[in-house]
């Protein structure tokens, strides 16, 4: 299976100082790219890094979707190949509940399936979201 080109997974409430460990754990030595005074006082604000060696962007929005931050690789140079992949590496390293698409998006994506996963108290189970 070939690597998706970018990766998102939705996060509950995770500690973002927890999170960072787990991704440098993972990837390596990440860089903070927030600049401004404001932005580091803000906990709501989006955090940013960049993977030192690749120069990966890394973008986590807290509150993305209500209590559920989004996580986004910009580029797929991670050791996971899919959203599940790194769902399931999230889960079980921050023990928060995960969320992520099935499947790649694409325009041909039926309705009535059930387009998401939800990583929660170590199961995965498929539903509707939105």
């Amino acid at each position: 299976m070939a690597s998706v080109t970018d990766l998102e997974i939705y996060l509950l409430k995770p500690d973002v100082q927890t999170l960072k460990l787990w991704l440098e754990d993972a990837l390596g030595t990440l860089e903070s790219t927030r600049s401004t005074d404001i932005e580091q006082a803000d906990a709501n604000a989006p955090q940013r890094w960049v993977h030192s060696d690749s120069r990966m962007l890394i973008v986590y929005t807290p509150k993305a979707d209500g209590n559920f931050g989004c996580l986004w690789f910009k580029t797929n140079q991670t050791p996971w190949q899919t959203d599940l992949d790194c769902a399931r590496s999230a889960h079980a390293a921050l023990a928060v509940e995960v969320r992520c698409a099935a499947t790649e998006w694409s325009e041909q994506q039926q309705d009535d399936e059930p387009g998401w996963i939800k990583l929660i108290r170590g199961e995965e189970k498929p539903f509707h979201w939105h």
